[in-house]
Parts: C-alpha cells; sequence; structure tokens
C-alpha cells in the first residue's frame, strides 16, 4: 500500500513533463498551481503527520526530528546544487548566483583593473559594496559597452571572455584584439577619469559577469577615508597620465591639469572631476523630441520628460558604411536618427524597403523584446543619432509611471505579437507568456525581460544532467518519507495524496520547461521524472517497514524527520520558485490550497 501510494503522489512527475511539450503554461498558473499544491502539503503534514504525534506526548522527541530533517535537507541540498543542481528550478539558480555573488567579492574587489589597492576597506564596506552587485549574463556578441558611451559601472569577468575592439568594427583579426577572462575586471580607467568609452566590450562567447555601478563607488569614495585613500595613491601613477593621453586623446597639459584637480577635489569633496564628458546634443534633442516617429510609447512627452531624455541619451555621428548594429547581434539599445539615411538589409545582403527620416526609432521592437536583430543597419549617408541604452530605459521607466502606462499600451496592441510570431517563428502561447511577464515588468517600472533569456535563445549554462537528477530527486525524498510514516492499518490520509500529487505536477511541469530550454530531449526528461516517481514509490515502502519496526519513541523521531525535511523543502524551494513566477498571487493560491486539504479531511 505504501508503495502504490508513492507512485500515485509521484506520478503527476512524469505527466506534468508530458504536459511541458504539448501545452506551454503560462508562469503564473504554473506559480498558482505549484503554491496550491504547497498549501495544502502544509495541511496534510499539519493534520496527518505533526498532529499524532503530539497528542502522543513526544513533543520533545518530535522537535529533535524536526531540527534534524531540516538540517540534513539544507546539507544535502546545499551539497548538490554546488554540483550544478541548483538549475532545477529559476529560484535555487537566483539563489545559487547571490551566493556566489557574496562569496567572490573581496577577491573580485582586489582585482579591479589590478590598479586600485582596497585591501583597507572594513568588512562593512566591502558587504555594503557588494549589496550593489548586479549579476549580468552577456551572450555572444552582446556589447557590455560601446565607444562613446558614458563610463557608469565597473564589470568583472566570472566565467567566458570579453574582447575589446577599436571603433566598434570587427576587426580583420580577432587573435590581435585584447580579451580578458574570469577574474578580470574593467571600466575603472574611463569611470574614475570621468570619460567615456574609447573602446567597445563584447563577450565573444557566453560570459557571465558583475556589474558595481557607479553611484556605488561615488558614494564610497565620499564615505571612506580608505578607498579615498586607495584612489588618490591610484591616481599618481604614471599609466593614468598615460591612459589620458593616449587613449582619451588629451595634450599632457591638459592630463597635468586635470589630474591636479582631480586630487584637490578628492581632498577636499572626495568626489573626482570628469576628464572627457559624454557627448550628449540635448538642445538638438529638445527641438527634435515633439516629432519622435515610429515610438508611440515616447509621443506627447512632457518638458520633464524631454529634459531627462535630453541629459541620459548618448549621441554620435556615424560616416557611410558604418552599422548601427548588425544581424545577429543582440538588441541592447535603440537608435534615434536625426538626420540623414539608414538602409536595412537581410542574410541576403538585399536592401529591404524601408525609409527613415528625423525623428524616426530604429530598432525598436527588436529592442523592446529582447532578441537577435534579424537585419544588419548600415548607414548610408553621414547621419548623426541618439542611443537610449537598456540601463538608462529601466531608469527612465522607473522615474515617469505615464510612459510606462503608454508602453503597455503598446505590448497589448498587435504589432509586437506579429512581429515575433512572423521574425521568430514563436507559438502564440511563447508570446502570451512574454507579453504578460513584459506587462507585469513594465507596471512595476521595469523593462520588458529579454526573450534571449527566457525562451528564444537559452542563456542558461548548460549543466550536468546527474546534478539536476540529484536535485529533483532530494526534493522527492522527504515526500516518500511522509508518505511512509503516515501509513496506517487504514491506509493513508487523502488529504495528503491529493496535496502531495498536485504539488509535483506544477513542479515537473516548470522544471521539464526550463530542461527543454537546456538542450535536453523529451524521452531523458520522461525518463527522469519516471524514475523520480518510482524511486518515491520504494522510498515510501522503506519507510513503511522502518515504522513497523520501530518503538513509538523512535517512530515520533521519524516522524519529525520526515516532517521536518518536508517543511524545509516547501519553505526553501517549492514557495519561493511560486514567489518567483507569480508574485503576490502566491499567498492567496498556498492560503485555498491549505483550507482545500483541511476541508477534505474534515469531510
Amino acid at each position: 500500500m505504501a508503495f502504490g501510494a508513492g507512485l500515485v503522489s509521484a506520478c503527476s512527475l512524469p505527466l506534468g513533463a508530458a504536459t511541458s511539450f504539448l501545452w506551454r503554461l503560462e508562469g503564473r498558473v504554473v506559480a498558482a498551481m505549484m503554491a496550491f499544491g504547497g498549501g495544502a502539503l502544509l495541511a496534510a503534514l499539519t493534520l496527518d503527520l505533526v498532529a499524532p504525534a503530539l497528542a502522543q506526548g513526544h513533543h520533545f522527541t518530535l522537535f529533535i526530528g524536526f531540527l534534524t530533517g531540516g538540517a540534513l535537507f539544507i546539507g544535502l541540498d546545499r551539497t548538490v546544487n554546488n554540483f550544478g543542481g541548483f538549475r532545477r528550478k529559476l529560484s535555487t539558480s537566483l539563489h545559487h548566483s547571490r551566493r556566489e555573488t557574496r562569496r567572490r567579492m573581496r577577491r573580485i574587489l582586489i582585482t579591479l583593473d589590478d590598479a586600485l589597492d582596497l585591501n583597507g576597506l572594513s568588512r562593512a564596506e566591502i558587504r555594503s559594496l557588494a549589496e550593489d552587485i548586479e549579476p549580468r549574463y552577456y551572450s555572444t556578441g552582446s556589447q557590455v559597452y560601446r565607444e562613446g558611451d558614458p563610463a557608469d559601472a565597473l564589470y568583472v569577468v566570472v566565467k567566458g571572455k570579453i574582447a575589446f575592439r577599436e571603433s566598434g568594427d570587427r576587426p580583420s583579426d580577432p587573435a590581435l584584439e585584447r580579451q580578458l577572462g574570469p577574474g578580470e575586471a574593467f571600466g575603472a580607467y574611463a569611470l574614475l577619469t570621468g570619460s567615456t568609452h574609447c573602446t567597445t566590450a563584447v563577450a565573444v562567447q557566453p560570459t557571465m559577469g558583475w556589474r558595481i555601478p557607479e553611484a556605488s563607488l561615488r558614494r564610497l569614495l565620499g564615505e571612506s577615508a580608505a578607498f579615498r585613500e586607495a584612489v588618490g595613491d591610484w591616481l599618481r601613477q604614471p599609466r593614468v597620465s598615460h591612459y589620458l593621453t593616449t587613449q582619451q586623446r588629451l595634450s599632457d597639459a591638459s592630463a597635468d591639469a586635470w589630474l591636479r584637480d582631480a586630487a584637490a577635489l578628492l581632498a577636499g569633496e572626495g568626489r573626482l572631476p570628469d576628464a572627457r564628458p559624454v557627448v550628449r546634443q540635448a538642445d538638438a534633442f529638445r527641438r527634435l523630441a515633439p516629432h519622435l516617429d515610429r515610438l508611440p510609447w515616447l509621443e506627447g512627452l512632457t518638458a520633464e520628460e524631454i529634459d531627462w531624455l535630453a541629459l541620459h541619451l548618448v549621441y554620435r555621428r556615424y560616416r557611410p558604411g558604418e552599422v548601427l548594429f548588425a544581424e545577429g547581434e543582440p538588441a541592447e539599445r535603440l537608435f534615434i536618427l536625426e538626420d540623414g539615411g539608414i538602409t536595412l538589409a537581410d542574410a541576403a545582403n538585399r536592401i529591404l524597403p524601408s525609409r527613415y527620416e528625423a525623428g524616426d526609432g530604429i530598432g525598436v521592437r527588436s529592442f523592446l523584446t529582447g532578441v537577435r536583430h534579424t537585419v544588419t543597419a548600415r548607414v548610408l549617408r553621414e547621419c548623426g543619432a541618439w542611443t537610449l541604452r537598456r540601463e538608462d530605459f529601466e531608469r527612465l521607466l522607473d522615474h515617469y509611471p505615464d510612459i510606462c502606462d503608454r508602453l503597455c499600451a503598446y505590448l497589448q496592441g498587435p504589432v509586437l505579437a506579429s512581429y515575433l510570431r512572423q521574425r521568430y517563428n514563436l507559438d502564440a502561447g511563447t508570446v502570451s507568456d512574454w507579453r504578460g511577464s513584459a506587462l507585469r515588468a513594465v507596471k512595476a517600472g521595469r523593462t520588458p525581460p529579454a526573450l534571449l533569456e527566457s525562451g528564444v535563445e537559452s542563456t542558461r549554462p548548460r549543466g550536468a544532467s546527474l546534478a539536476i537528477w540529484l536535485g529533483i530527486l532530494l526534493d522527492g525524498i522527504p515526500e516518500s518519507l511522509v508518505i511512509g510514516a503516515s501509513m496506517t492499518s487504514t491506509g493513508i490520509s487523502l488529504s495528503l495524496l491529493v496535496g502531495l500529487f498536485l504539488a509535483n505536477y506544477p513542479e515537473a511541469l516548470s522544471s521539464s520547461q526550463g530542461m527543454r530550454e537546456e538542450g535536453f530531449s523529451r524521452a531523458r526528461i520522461l525518463s527522469m521524472w519516471s524514475s523520480i516517481m518510482l524511486l518515491t514509490g520504494l522510498g515510501a515502502a522503506l519507510g513503511k517497514i522502518l515504522v513497523d519496526l520501530a518503538s513509538p519513541l523512535f517512530l515520533a523521531l521519524l516522524e519529525g524527520l520526515a516532517a521536518g525535511a518536508m517543511l524545509t523543502m516547501i519553505a526553501q524551494t517549492m514557495l519561493p520558485e511560486a514567489y518567483t513566477r507569480g508574485g503576490p498571487i502566491v499567498g492567496l493560491c498556498t492560503l485555498m490550497g491549505f483550507f482545500c486539504a483541511m476541508f477534505t479531511k474534515v469531510i
């Protein structure tokens, strides 16, 4: 009976995997199902496992079992995650990324451009800086920054490789370009000298990195005497003067004057001046702003919104033959044309019948959806253009709710949905899922999620299938123990069985979608879930044997062990995963699951 109950509770695992092959549910639906199952499990554990043990008076033994079960699950979960098992869920992936960020922070600070000696920073200052780190993924061809962009962050390569190219063009011999690998940092010279970037940084392979915002370092510069001393020592190095004269094209006199001003401002006010400010052409944009076209969500801007854009857009002149973006590059910036002419060409180098004039947006749809460009935009006649970078776009949405409302209306229209279906052959379910996520993000003042990160092209590193399988098995071990421990002569509680079934189905559904994106075949996914189902049945049978042989005191310990591990699993993996995917709806769904399981028990 225990073996059969284990199979029934876990048969929803391969069923959920099979469903993911045929039907792509919206993330909120999966999250709601997962939260409902978690609530049902919480009620079933309370009523069918914990309450009977408490009624028998084994309070202390049950408490010891709780702690032991929870500690065992946490320890095993961390071990499995370190070998790649964290990839089984979105929530475990995010937690692993944050933990790795904190663990490597001190080593990274020391390696920043091999220029700043930050050993004098206190633990509190390092911790404060670590909290501001932004993990970033750069797919092949992604530009971390472009020549002429403002230097507003420091960057660290965690995994992968970054190349630096002159004038934004692809070199004829990639072997000659400067490249950085894991553990190396870049961007300090341009940032600390207040200059624009003089090269283009491009990911030449899938790259994981960290971005440390300028605001965090500026704040640290004003608050930390140790950091000011380190920056002062850095300013006195000959390489800084060499950088200003050779890379930023300052004269020797201008470089010396800037270094004197920097030393004085650093000592007196705790800040640094700008050596070569970014080109904005703010007045020209203010004149053009009322005539923006092909950008419905930027029409009818207020004077305040126009001023904000004028002070954040990056301006550049382009010569005939230069490329704004190339086919296959990730769309990470939007261009607003001032004058001149642009042509679009496809893979066969055919000129497309597109005409762009002053005020037109170029690359708008690919920028909003976060995909790779399907055409190349080349300069036909000399032109000027403003660039809206993705990080500035997010700040714009965070500042101005009216623009968010207009963008939501644009997202709900047919233009982007038709574009994704025709250009990228995405099915209606994928498009609908992305649009729902995009609307929620924009309403919260964030940029729409990039499709490169969520389905069109997998950006998650391919993990070992064994590690993922072990992670899934670890989540199933407490389940099998609970089934065995709760079996009585009259059978197993229906509410517990229903709760386990409901919790397993959406877990398999969401995890299988992620496995498909990592390249797992359908046969492999089904075999992994089916093996977990079989092992759950065997574990339940083994748990029942242990229960039958145990004394009442040991039985209370075993029940506490199973319940502690299961409760820890629900709190540590199931509910965080549901909230990550579904947001506030999870609370109500968990409550409804708890109520339904309790009502089933009463009946």
